[in-house]
């Protein structure tokens, strides 16, 4: 390779790092737009709204967005979709914001009030985990899981304060929860960290839990 190649590689190199520098600022800037706090939703793209899970998500985002908090999605289909429509306001002032990925083949659902997209993954990931003030999991696939992985490693290295991170569906989560006991037996994880989610079928539960770290956010606001 001579220095003429190296040169441009060295400029393709700095064009990209500059396009991801200017999404983001704009992503943050979008977000930042978005009535607080907020809560980010996450789960399979694949689900049909009349599925179990896409319902709750439904009924969960709706009573957020009444009681004045914000619902973050990746703007899809499925759970993101059913979320979204959730958060269309009848009451309060919650909004619902989604954030897509560029050539991913997932259209826009109908329901989300702002959206926009994005190039890269990583940068969709890292908005919808450094403004939410708790995180709600409903099953998925690999993408779902690989947000979750984010934001338990996250909180696990105090990259990332702790939140509510909130697992809907036991049934679901099972397989994973075997996982779990496996690898604290083998010493992969505390008991600590284990501590870092709740796994739960109770929407109540899972909004009163939310409602309460909201409180104590607006308190520290002084709003």
């Amino acid at each position: 390779m001579n220095w003429l190649q190296r040169v441009g590689i060295s400029f393709t190199l700095m064009g990209r790092l500059m396009r991801v520098f200017l999404q983001m600022v704009y992503g943050a800037w979008r977000v930042s737009r978005v009535p607080v706090p907020i809560v980010s939703f996450f789960g399979g793209a694949r689900f049909k709204l009349d599925d179990p899970y896409a319902k709750q998500a439904n009924v969960l985002a709706k009573k957020l967005v009444e009681a004045n908090i914000s619902v973050l999605t990746g703007g899809g289909p499925g759970i993101m979709e059913a979320a979204s429509c959730g958060a269309v306001p009848t009451k309060g002032t919650g909004r619902s914001l989604g954030i897509g990925v560029t050539d991913l083949r997932e259209p826009k659902n109908p329901c989300v009030q702002e959206y926009f997209e994005l190039d890269y993954f990583f940068a969709r990931k890292w908005l919808l985990t450094h403004y939410s003030v708790a995180f709600v999991v409903f099953p998925g696939g690999f993408g779902t899981l690989d947000e979750l992985a984010e934001v338990l490693t996250l909180m696990q290295t105090k990259q990332l304060k702790r939140v509510p991170l909130i697992l809907i569906g036991r049934e679901f989560w099972a397989p994973f929860m075997t996982w779990i006991a496996e690898a604290l037996q083998h010493g992969a994880i505390s008991e600590q960290d284990v501590r870092l989610f709740t796994v739960t079928d109770d929407l109540e539960e899972a909004f009163c839990s939310i409602s309460n770290i909201c409180v104590l956010w607006r308190g520290q606001l002084g709003k």
